[in-house]
């Protein structure tokens, strides 16, 4: 047996959610797929993200925009047979067990799960209001993102990774003003005078940008001893 599902909610001023999964049981398989083709697992996967705007749940004379986007992602696959004995399958294997907690063992060892989490703030900012200078708020951002993968199966214990990302920026835009100093000067409509009648330039500066990013990451693995 199998399944797929997907869900998308999106209106307009609201969060968009996503959420999907899917799953197949032991024994599936296509129609022209041999009986060794099969899956021999029982397997689920689940999604969820959502991206949202929090500014928007701020005062308007906040100004502040914070896009926000956060998501976990979850694989769970059950093997049929022991791992460790393939000539057993793992519902007997977990009845040979005498107690709960031996039950318990032999299934999380068996298990090969996978889950991801993640939160990114992305450019994180000011809304601009009236002329920009130099020092207006509105010309820094921030971003932060924070990822961690974890997973285990018959051979890993914990393989866990977990990454950061900090970043500041900052970007000036404003309009050039070209001073043009021969043009008055030079009535000619010569093309051989243009280069110097056309030249020109700027006071003001018309982009100031810089950007500093912070990465971190960390991880852990423990083998299983089997």
């Amino acid at each position: 047996y199998a399944a797929l599902a997907r869900v998308d909610v999106n209106l307009a001023d609201f969060p968009k959610l996503s959420v999907s999964g899917n799953m197949h049981t032991q024994g599936w398989g296509t129609l022209d797929c041999l009986i060794g083709d099969r899956a021999l697992d029982n397997y689920t996967q689940f999604d969820a993200a959502l991206n949202i705007d929090a500014g928007k749940l701020l005062p308007k004379k906040a100004r502040l925009s914070i896009p926000v986007f956060a998501s976990i992602d979850k694989i769970v696959s059950t093997p049929q047979y022991d791992p460790y004995d393939l000539d057993v399958k793992l519902k007997d294997a977990m009845n040979l067990a005498k107690t709960k907690a031996a039950k318990d063992s032999i299934r999380n060892a068996a298990v090969d799960q996978t889950t991801i989490k993640t939160i990114n703030f992305t450019n994180v900012r000011v809304t601009p209001k009236g002329k920009n200078h130099l020092w207006s708020p509105s010309n820094f951002d921030i971003s932060y993102s924070y990822t961690k993968t974890s997973k285990s199966n018959p051979t890993d214990l914990l393989n866990d990774m977990t990454k950061w990302r900090v970043g500041f920026g900052y970007t000036y835009l404003n309009s050039s003003k070209y001073i043009t100093p021969f043009r008055k000067l030079i009535k000619s409509r010569s093309q051989w005078v243009g280069l110097i009648k056309d030249f020109n330039f700027n006071l003001k500066p018309s982009l100031l940008s810089f950007r500093a990013d912070i990465n971190r990451q960390y991880g852990v693995y423990v083998p299983r001893i089997v």
